[in-house]
């Protein structure tokens, strides 16, 4: 499979034309906090881990239980993990603290489609996949603190 180009626009539905092998494929990729991919916004909830998600795919990973984004409730929790930049000074909180970041929604392709394993050895592995995940940008001052923990909403594991 020969991948010749890509073409993202950002809105809220951001769709990635593919064109492979002489076809073209479109793929709508929904950003998950109802925000355009790249758009400041702020979130606030707890930060959770594995033992919280019960989810392996968790393990290692810096996650929050997000209840609202940019001061709008969500509907059920929305757990996502977060990336820091390593030249900033903002550091995540240890599980169970009560938090507000301000940053952007993104993501990444992720994962090894089933077709590569006809040339690798196959691994343990989830099938490829995009993934969302929020950068903070800033640490702010909750105003919420001290919510009770609710994780009934959905995560990015497979």
């Amino acid at each position: 499979m020969r991948i010749l180009s890509i073409i993202i626009s950002v809105a809220i539905i951001s769709t990635i034309t593919l064109w492979v092998d002489g076809n073209l494929y479109a793929v709508s990729i929904n950003p998950r906090l109802g925000s355009a991919f790249g758009k400041l916004i702020e979130i606030e909830g707890r930060i959770v881990d594995d033992r919280d998600t019960h989810h392996r795919a968790h393990l290692g990973k810096k996650l929050i239980s997000i209840q609202s984004a940019d001061d709008h409730d969500l509907a059920s929790p929305i757990v996502m993990e977060l990336q820091v930049f390593t030249f900033t000074s903002v550091t995540i909180p240890k599980r169970g603290v009560w938090v507000r970041f301000r940053g952007y929604e993104t993501g990444k392709f992720t994962g090894i489609p089933d077709e590569a394993f006809n040339d690798i050895p196959e691994v343990p592995s989830t099938d490829h996949h995009f993934e969302s995940f929020f950068q903070i940008t800033k640490k702010l001052k909750p105003s919420k603190p001290n919510q009770p923990l609710q994780l009934t909403g959905k995560s990015n594991s497979r």
